[in-house]
């Protein structure tokens, strides 16, 4: 690591070319002209963080997990944009907004998970080797992960969800996701956990906490090649378009001042 002043950078993302003869934005070595029109949003996303553009199948999977990803109802992000509207702030305020909610315990649970799992694949080398061939270490490790969950205290992250019994989003996605081919080793590995931690719950007469998107979300991105640092982005860039929405449909009912009630407020001081 090193200091560096601000007069000087390196970048392989991007080129700005404006000459005589020339006006382009090249992109991870690609004419922006010329994606424009010939790649899809997702496309676009992958090359980007990737360096290098999708496969059909990749790209297909991803979309689906975006789509997944955008709305989830009148949650704590969605509330804050339509706060802000309410406000008379502007868009990219209630945006920006919503997006700073997002922490450790909500929207954040699929990169703890897909860390956790990096470091537990990262030994097998999960990139050269097939689920087949790593489905005993699979077994072994997910029963790793919940025992040290339990010891701990903690559940394990990316499972569970307050609004449904299970959430229905985690299995379409996975079922895309097999259907491409990109059911790697991260999803078999997401899955098993899911299982054990099912076995262990049946054990004293609970039913199981099923997966849910921060989950998939984690395991997808991971047999898709993406480092477990860009997780959280799938989600935000999807749900800012639904607190987008959200935020014009609160300006659009003409609300002023969103706020609790004092009657509603326990003083306890």
């Amino acid at each position: 690591m090193a200091t560096r002043d601000m007069r000087t950078w390196e970048t392989s993302i991007s080129q700005i070319i404006s000459t005589d003869e020339e006006e382009e934005i090249i992109v991870r070595g690609r004419r922006l002209s010329e994606l424009i029109g010939s790649v899809s949003f997702a496309d676009m996303m992958f090359l980007m963080l990737q360096g290098q553009l999708p496969e059909k199948s990749q790209s297909r999977v991803l979309d689906a997990l975006l789509v997944a990803s955008m709305e989830h109802g009148i949650a704590p992000p969605s509330m804050i944009s339509r706060c802000f509207a309410s406000y008379g702030t502007s868009i990219q305020s209630a945006v920006g907004g919503g997006i700073l909610a997002f922490g450790d315990r909500m929207g954040g649970l699929g990169e703890q998970l897909a860390k956790l799992m990096s470091e537990h694949l990262a030994p097998l080398d999960p990139a050269k080797r097939t689920v087949e061939d790593l489905s005993a270490d699979l077994d072994h490790l997910a029963r790793a992960v919940v025992d040290d969950a339990h010891t701990a205290g903690e559940r394990v992250p990316g499972y569970g969800i307050p609004l449904h019994n299970a959430d229905p989003r985690a299995p379409q996605v996975l079922e895309i996701a097999r259907q491409e081919g990109v059911f790697g080793p991260y999803c078999a590995f997401a899955t098993r956990i899911e299982q054990e931690i099912a076995n262990r719950r049946a054990a004293t007469g609970a039913g199981g906490v099923p997966m849910n998107l921060d989950g998939v979300g984690a395991a997808v991105i991971l047999d898709l090649g993406f480092d477990w640092r860009t997780t959280r982005m799938f989600l935000l860039t999807a749900r800012s378009v639904s607190m987008g929405a959200h935020f014009l449909e609160e300006q659009g009912q003409d609300t002023t001042w969103r706020h609790v009630p004092a009657s509603d407020i326990s003083y306890e001081g």
